[in-house]
């Protein structure tokens, strides 16, 4: 109705005339609950273990008995909450009888798919049992992990009887994993006799090689035993008084610096960590003699 040319219209009947009241769009009129009794299988607060990277695929149940009559079926949709935990994975919900992903659209709204795969009427009394997936792939950083899952259904056709019918706390473990080296965990270099004259040449390389289930972020350190002579470019000294070892990353070429961690992506499968060494003289020195150098790798990985 168009007030102000009522009350222009009326003006000479009426002396005051004062309208109240409230204009609600559908969406924010309550929603119609109760319509469903439902036995559905509960949540397992021990939780799901997942290796990093592992796809996830969790059943979660139920049948349902209609309190009323639903005369074009219900349609389901799922709210998905992170609830615990960092870096969560990306979850979602799978229905099979569609062979699609779930819908994550609010209360009131509805499409083509039905509840438990059943569209059509049902009627007060009736049952629907239906079984969903909780779906996603594994963060690749281990720990625990919480998300508060909700199924919900909406009459389709009548969005007012609309509610929450399934609540799940979904708990998930993601478990470290660990890399299984394949070189022997020693490893001796042999450089036999060097001479002076040809030392700029003369260098020995390995490569220490691992297996890892998923791909992860690693941390790579080399520590020399003997004192450090230049922690930035990896030198440091040998056994013989007068000769340093220089420690290199092969792949770059790059020097290993002593005091700071290489990052490292190792990926699913076999990976190599490759080090070259070259001996160095000191200014001014001429040693002669055997000479040893020793080092420990650390790879950290997460």
């Amino acid at each position: 109705m168009n007030l102000k040319n009522h009350l222009a219209a009326c003006w000479s009947k009426c002396l005051t005339l004062l309208v109240l009241g409230w204009m609600l769009p559908l969406d924010a009129q309550a929603l119609i609950g109760g319509s469903w009794d439902c036995n559905v299988s509960g949540s397992n607060m021990s939780g799901y273990t997942f290796a990093a990277g592992a796809e996830m695929s969790v059943p979660f149940s139920g049948t349902c008995t209609a309190k009323r009559t639903f005369p074009n079926g219900a349609y389901p949709t799922l709210q998905i909450t992170n609830s615990g935990g960092s870096n969560p994975a990306t979850l979602y919900g799978i229905d099979y009888y569609n062979n699609t992903y779930m819908s994550q659209l609010p209360l009131g709204n509805y499409g083509s798919s039905c509840l438990g795969g059943k569209c059509g009427r049902i009627a007060v009394g009736g049952k629907v049992s239906y079984t969903y997936y909780i779906g996603g792939t594994a963060p690749s950083t281990p720990g625990r992990r919480v998300a508060e899952v909700k199924l919900g259904v909406t009459s389709i056709g009548y969005p007012n009887y609309a509610e929450w019918i399934h609540p799940i706390t979904f708990v998930y473990n993601v478990a470290a994993v660990s890399c299984s080296l394949s070189s022997p965990s020693a490893v001796n270099l042999k450089f036999g006799t060097i001479s002076s004259a040809n030392l700029s040449a003369v260098s020995q390389s390995t490569s220490v090689s691992l297996n890892c289930p998923s791909s992860m972020r690693a941390n790579v350190t080399l520590t020399p035993s003997q004192s450090v002579v230049n922690a930035n470019t990896g030198v440091s000294r040998t056994t013989l008084a007068g000769l340093n070892m220089q420690a290199i990353w092969t792949d770059s070429g790059n020097p290993v610096v002593f005091t700071s961690p290489r990052a490292m992506l190792l990926r699913a499968g076999s990976n190599s960590v490759n080090l070259s060494f070259k001996p160095q003289l000191e200014a001014g020195k001429s040693p002669a003699g055997a000479f040893q150098s020793q080092y420990t790798l650390n790879i950290n990985y997460q």
